[in-house]
C-alpha cells in the first residue's frame, strides 16, 4: 500500500519505521509537515518529505496517514474526506463534541487502534477463541481512556452498548519519581498523582478501568489486566482454568524470541500457552516492537480490504472514554 504520511512526531515515526522493515506492507511516497527544518531532516531520512500539502498529495497513494497530533485533526480529516482519500487516522477523538464524532462516524477510514493487534492481547484472543467459555468481567490498569475502552468493548463483546450503572472514585496519592517522557529520573523526589478507578456495568459485563496520571513514566508501574469467565481467569502473565478432571491449570504466556543476529534486538516469532501456540508473528524475524506488530497487522489487512478499525469503532470509544 502506498501512502502519504501527515506529521513527522514520535506517532509518524512508527509508521516510519514499518515502511522501512516491511515495504511490501507499506510504502511511504512523501512526508507531508509543517516546519521547514523538519522537512530536511525528514530528507536526510531517505524520505520525500514538503512543508506543503499539495506537493506531497501529489504522489501517486492509496490512501493517507494523518498522524499530525491534535491541532487541526478534524479539519484535515474534513479535507480529505472531501477530496475522497482513503482514511488512516490515529485516535485523537476524545476532545470532539458529540456533533463532531456523529459527523467522523460516516468516515470511510481505518483508525490505528493497535492494542488488540499486539501480541499479548492477541494472545488472550487466541486462548478465548478456543474455549467455549465467555469472559464477563474485566479490569484494566494501564490504557488512556479510548484504548481502554477499545480493550474492553473487544474482549467483553458489548458492541455499542453504554453503561447502565457508574461508580466512580478518584485518589490523590504520592509515589517516587522513576522516571518523564525523557527517560528514567533518579533524583529520588516524591511526586503527586492522580488515581481514577471506574466501575461500569454494560449489560451482563462489568468493566474496571483504573489508571493514574503518571503510569506511563513510572518505572515502578506496568500494565494490568485480569479478564473472568466461568471457568478462567487471564491475567498478563497467563490463564488460570481447570482441566477436565477438575484440578485447576495454571498457563503461562511465554513469549518466544531469539537475537536476529549478534547483539541485535529480540525478534518475537510466537507466544504460547500450555503447549499451544496462541500467536504467531507473521512478520518474524524482522525485528519490531508490539505496536509495530499490531500496527503492521492492521495496515496489511486494510491493504487487502479488511478494516479491522472503521471510524464508527473510534467515535464510539471517544464516548465510552469520555466517562473513564
Amino acid at each position: 500500500m502506498k501512502a502519504v504520511l501527515l506529521g513527522t512526531g514520535w506517532r509518524a515515526h512508527f509508521y516510519m519505521r514499518i515502511s522501512i522493515k516491511l515495504p511490501d506492507i507499506l510504502n511511504i511516497v512523501s512526508v507531508y509537515t509543517r516546519s521547514e527544518k523538519r522537512e530536511e531532516e525528514i530528507r536526510k531520512e531517505g524520505f520525500n518529505a514538503f512543508s506543503d500539502l499539495d506537493a506531497a498529495l501529489s504522489f501517486d497513494h492509496d490512501a493517507v496517514i494523518i498522524a499530525s497530533g491534535k491541532e487541526g485533526f478534524l479539519q484535515i480529516l474534513r479535507f480529505l474526506h472531501e477530496r475522497g482519500e482513503k482514511l488512516i487516522s490515529e485516535t485523537s477523538f476524545l476532545p470532539l463534541t458529540d456533533e463532531e464524532l456523529e459527523e467522523l462516524s460516516m468516515y470511510d477510514g481505518l483508525v490505528m487502534e493497535q492494542y488488540m493487534h499486539t501480541p499479548l492481547f492477541s494472545a488472550v484472543s487466541g486462548f478465548l477463541s478456543s474455549i467455549d467459555d465467555k469472559p464477563d468481567q474485566l479490569y484494566l490498569s494501564g490504557l488512556h481512556n479510548h484504548h481502554s475502552a477499545a480493550v474492553a468493548r473487544r474482549i467483553l463483546g458489548t458492541g455499542f452498548r453504554m453503561p447502565e450503572e457508574i461508580h466512580s472514585m478518584s485518589f490523590s496519592s504520592r509515589m517516587v519519581k522513576t522516571g518523564s517522557r525523557s527517560g528514567m529520573d533518579r533524583g529520588g523526589k516524591t511526586e503527586e498523582y492522580e488515581r481514577k478507578a471506574r466501575m461500569m456495568r454494560l449489560g451482563d459485563a462489568l468493566f474496571i478501568h483504573d489508571f493514574s496520571s503518571n503510569q506511563y513514566h513510572s518505572y515502578l508501574y506496568g500494565r494490568h489486566f485480569e479478564i473472568r469467565g466461568r471457568s478462567f481467569v487471564i491475567t498478563e502473565d497467563g490463564v488460570r482454568t481447570v482441566d477436565k478432571a477438575g484440578y485447576p491449570l495454571f498457563l503461562p504466556f511465554i513469549f518466544h524470541r531469539d537475537t536476529a543476529s549478534g547483539n541485535g534486538s529480540l525478534s518475537l516469532s510466537h507466544v504460547s500457552a500450555g503447549g499451544k501456540t496462541v500467536f504467531v508473528n507473521p512478520y518474524y524475524p524482522v525485528e519490531m516492537n508490539d505496536d509495530e506488530i499490531a500496527m503492521a497487522i492492521m495496515l496489511e489487512q486494510y491493504g487487502k480490504g479488511i478494516n479491522l478499525y472503521p471510524f464508527r469503532e473510534g467515535t464510539m470509544d471517544a464516548k465510552l472514554g469520555r466517562l473513564l
